[in-house]
């Protein structure tokens, strides 16, 4: 087949344990980190790292993804560290907060990173205590992908992702249902699943992120196949 390469912006949509990030004093911004990323590939038991994976610096206000975007364009023409970030949500108990994920920024950065967004005029939550909970966690982000195989995209710029094209939109309590039965049916490797959608010419495509640090296509043609044949067996009414 011809190589289809699919360039988008969209969101992925994931479910994980929330904490407070314990590395920020009290004098400074609320933020929170993932405290078992990727649980359904590692389990509770990730790499030994002295910086998160993500961070999640809380928003006071539920801002546009656009204008959360312009001020990252604009932070990173004068910040002197490297960094992505991408905007967000957290969703818990009926609550919505607005962040900014980011990424490849170490600890002792934030406070500076913090100072720049604000002088971009994003105002954040201040720094309180807060027990760990559980939250779907969405954020809208850029993708590059190629089509490998029908209906399977690798990520062209991280080895470790693929997205798994579905023909339908699943509500999040559905798909979990459905990540648990695949689950439960594959013992032979790891892998953990988020759901995904990003645009092409026709409109929205639906996607399930996996990330596997041993990707492999033979992998992700048992995947999709299982995902598929799960998903023909639910009916639910679309978004």
């Amino acid at each position: 087949m011809t190589t289809r390469k699919l360039s988008s912006i969209g969101s992925v949509t994931k479910k994980d344990w929330i904490i407070l990030n314990d590395r920020i004093d009290e004098n400074s911004v609320l933020v929170f980190i993932s405290e078992h990323p990727y649980s359904g590939y590692y389990g509770t038991t990730v790499p030994d790292s002295t910086e998160p994976q993500s961070m999640f610096l809380v928003t006071a206000h539920n801002y546009k993804d656009d204008r959360i975007i312009r001020s990252i364009q604009a932070v990173k023409t004068y910040f002197k560290y490297d960094f992505d970030a991408v905007p967000g949500t957290i969703s818990f108990l009926n609550k919505h907060l607005g962040i900014i994920r980011v990424r490849c920024l170490s600890y002792e950065h934030v406070p500076e990173l913090v100072k720049a967004f604000t002088a971009e005029g994003i105002d954040f939550m201040p720094h309180r205590k807060f027990p760990p909970f559980e939250a779907i966690l969405r954020v809208t982000k850029y993708f590059s992908t190629e089509e490998v195989e029908e209906g399977i995209f690798l990520d062209v710029n991280n080895p470790y992702f693929a997205y798994l094209h579905i023909d339908r939109f699943l509500r999040w309590n559905t798909f979990e249902n459905i990540y648990r039965q695949v689950k439960n049916n594959i013992t032979d490797f790891s892998f953990d699943a988020a759901l995904a959608n990003m645009y092409d010419s026709n409109g929205v495509l639906d996607f399930v992120r996996i990330f596997d640090e041993k990707r492999s296509i033979e992998k992700l043609k048992i995947l999709r196949q299982k995902f598929t044949e799960r998903i023909a067996k639910v009916s639910e009414p679309s978004e």
